[in-house]
């Protein structure tokens, strides 16, 4: 990741979350934090506990993210990664953005977890017959499903799937549906909004009992081998510790002691070899979209 994809992804996060830009070069940008951006990057929990306890208006602060490397400073100067700068309109925090950095390795980990849940609305066509002209739009809600396959061994698959909020059409290459469409987080002209059908709790219902039918279908030899291997482990264990615990079986304590370890291990294999699949959302979506399906 070069310095060029480095500003315009800084860029679009400053654009996305409301920022003000207040200088702009090849080589860095100065901008004030909107609330929203300062409260994920500022590290300051109990400025904003008194913010949002008193109603104060918050003052934000102001950056400057260089990305590239800064001129040598003048003889004498000190040199560091961190330093501020006072102006007119306040300190200014200086630092070097490149990939790697600790600021943003923030900002991607910012950007991960908002975008968890958010709503975008397609780009307006531009091929309207008259400029007055209302495109209908359709409420897709979008999740991703990850669905871990786990035994002794672990394999993962994505599903992207999307469900009308209109119809309850299910799209089950819904990602690709996205991935070829121009989206946006602000409302386009000349637009409405299709009547919802179906709420996002049971839009998300419905999604879940299609995925889990798709998952019922599949076929299950893998689990059935980590079931036999799993079993095999624990016949192991056992003819192991039986041994020792007929060797034991005048001394309480150290048969309670193995028995412990015995549990122990029982638990450890059963974990570990147990067949079962997991499904967690790794994120999700409102796309509003052109047309009625």
């Amino acid at each position: 990741m070069n310095a060029k994809k480095v500003q315009n992804f800084v860029l679009a996060y400053i654009e996305a979350t409301g920022c003000q830009l207040i200088e702009k070069s090849p080589g860095h940008v100065t901008v004030k934090l909107s609330p929203a951006a300062d409260r994920a990057l500022s590290g300051r929990p109990f400025y904003w506990s008194f913010i949002d306890s008193t109603g104060t208006p918050p003052e934000t602060l102001t950056y400057t993210w260089m990305f590239e490397k800064s001129p040598p400073p003048e003889p004498g100067a000190k040199s560091t990664p961190l330093s501020s700068l006072m102006s007119a309109g306040g300190r200014t925090i200086r630092e070097q953005m490149y990939f790697g950095s600790r600021r943003l390795a923030q900002l991607f980990d910012a950007v991960r977890e908002a975008g968890r849940c958010t709503m975008m609305f397609e780009e307006a066509p531009r091929n309207r017959r008259t400029p007055l002209e209302s495109t209908p739009y359709t409420a897709w809600l979008g999740v991703n499903f990850k669905v871990a396959y786990v035994c002794d061994m672990k394999r993962e698959a994505l599903h992207e799937w999307g469900i009308s909020l209109a119809t309850g059409n299910i799209d089950e290459m819904f990602g690709r549906r996205l991935a070829g469409t121009r989206l946006t987080p602000r409302l386009p002209p000349n637009v409405h909004l299709l009547r919802n059908g179906l709420s996002l709790r049971k839009g998300l219902s419905q999604l879940e009992q299609a995925l889990e039918r798709k998952l019922k279908a599949q076929n299950f030899d893998w689990a059935i081998e980590a079931e036999q291997r799993r079993q095999e482990e624990q016949e192991r264990i056992a003819q192991y510790y039986g041994p020792k615990l007929s060797r034991a079986a005048e001394d309480p304590e150290q048969t309670a002691a193995l028995n412990a370890r015995l549990a122990q291990r029982q638990d450890e294999i059963d974990w570990q070899y147990r067949p079962r699949i997991e499904v967690s959302v790794l994120s999700c979506g409102l796309f509003h979209l052109a047309g009625l399906d």
